[in-house]
């Protein structure tokens, strides 16, 4: 639950967001172009938070269209949800955990 939506993610990166209030699907989208997703959204800042297990962590605007923000690849497999807290965003992938902020 991010704003106004509910995110919901299938392990093929298609995105459905549905309005909080009615319950009734607002957007669908793709993250990325294909492989598998793992772990769950994460969001913040108006942004939403993708980490794929080909090792790389998708930032899309958490509204209609997904715009694609950024793409970092971590150059590790990531199965772990990434955490947000204080600015920071801390990300565990298959060997090393990663505190990343200003």
């Amino acid at each position: 639950m991010y704003g106004r939506y509910l995110f919901t993610m299938g392990n093929n990166g298609i995105v459905n967001a549905y309005d909080a209030q009615t319950g009734e699907r607002a957007f669908r989208g793709r993250i990325g172009a294909g492989g598998a997703f793992s772990a769950s959204l994460v969001a913040a800042d108006g942004r939403l938070y993708a980490a794929s297990e080909d090792g790389e962590i998708h930032v899309v605007t958490a509204g209609p269209g997904l715009s694609q923000i950024a793409k970092n690849d971590m150059n590790e497999v990531i199965m772990a949800t990434p955490a947000i807290s204080d600015g920071m965003i801390v990300v565990r992938t298959l060997g090393h955990v990663y505190g990343i902020g200003e």
